[in-house]
């Protein structure tokens, strides 16, 4: 058997029981997992399922930030799936398999334009990570591997549908086995892929306003040992951008990223964020994140007001403090050590 053969052989088959026991996998874990989950525990069953449908219209909460960016990932990522599900050469692929399945097709020209869209957003996407600052420093190699991951059995596929390189024979003689290997890392990265939220560990200040908006608790916090702790549940998200719409920081993110490990650990929680602790003037107990506090005194700061003194007590220590202001001024005592 050469190598052709064996791209479009056993390969293909292999990678396709890999795809499709992949999503079932992951689709069963986000399924218990929601139907699990102890939040609004009280509006029953029907409203997880609402929840559970909301994950097909990602980045809803986010559209007003990003309006334009966003309008084009929706675009991007209907022709993703629309145009190779639905292209008439793919639907004889499977008419000529042993599952002999069949379905409508879309009009060729329509699958031309949903390739060439995915192509051109592509390398938009791709472009726009290497020229806006920001985002160039927080992009890594796997970003750019994942565009070109994701274009390439478009770019491929395209060519091979319109012999576009029929000028090189050596290549295009060769162009169905390169689209199909691509095509097969393609559905490969897809099972391992997660849209995930990252917090920006410049910017955030571990207020936790991700967390109380975040309606399945994928995102948690927990303090301990001088330190909010952030953790994550990939397999409960269902990417509504809630985290995203609400940090008064701009920390908040949902990035897409390529994770074996992640994909093995779907079931556990995952730490993503660290925030110090400030420590109690008066009692010396840790009790708000430090960056939290620094952003609120400089903000005062910039308003020409000078941060109080009890913006470095805990609560209990600040209301008992008070209690003793109000003690030292009526000689009554108004409030307890709580």
């Amino acid at each position: 058997m050469d190598f052709e053969s064996l791209a479009m052989g056993p390969l293909l088959w292999l990678v396709s029981l890999i795809f499709i026991l992949g999503i079932l996998i992951r689709l069963a874990f986000f399924i218990f997992r929601m139907l699990n989950s102890n939040r609004d525990e009280k509006q029953g069953w029907h409203h997880k399922i609402i929840l559970m449908g909301r994950s097909l219209l990602p980045f809803h909460r986010a559209v007003t930030k990003k309006a334009v960016y966003a309008a084009t990932r929706y675009v991007f990522h209907i022709c993703l799936i629309a145009a190779p599900v639905w292209f008439s050469g793919h639907i004889v692929f499977w008419e000529e398999s042993r599952f002999e399945w069949s379905y409508l097709s879309l009009p060729d020209v329509w699958a031309d334009w949903m390739t060439l869209l995915v192509i051109i957003l592509s390398i938009y996407f791709f472009i726009r990570r290497l020229l806006m600052p920001d985002l160039r420093l927080n992009s890594s190699k796997a970003d750019y591997l994942l565009i070109l991951i994701t274009a390439l059995p478009f770019i491929t596929g395209y060519i091979e549908a319109h012999d576009s390189l029929y000028f090189i024979p050596s290549l295009s003689d060769h162009m169905l086995t390169i689209h199909v290997l691509s095509g097969e890392a393609f559905l490969i990265a897809v099972v391992f892929l997660f849209c995930r939220t990252r917090l920006n560990k410049e910017s955030c200040t571990g207020c936790a306003s991700c967390e109380i908006s975040c309606p399945t608790d994928t995102l948690l916090s927990s303090d301990k040992d001088g330190f909010r702790i952030f953790t994550y549940l990939s397999c409960q998200c269902i990417v509504c951008g809630a985290c995203v719409d609400v940090c008064p920081e701009e920390a908040s993110e949902l990035r897409h990223n390529i994770s074996f490990k992640s994909f093995f650990r779907m079931a556990s929680r995952q730490i993503i964020h660290k925030v110090q602790l400030r420590v109690c003037d008066t009692c010396g107990a840790f009790f708000s994140p430090e960056l939290q506090l620094v952003n609120i005194g400089s903000k005062l700061t910039n308003i020409g007001q000078q941060p109080a003194d009890y913006i470095n007590l805990c609560t209990n220590c600040r209301m008992y403090s008070y209690a003793d202001k109000v003690k030292n001024s009526t000689g009554r005592v108004r409030f307890a050590r709580v």
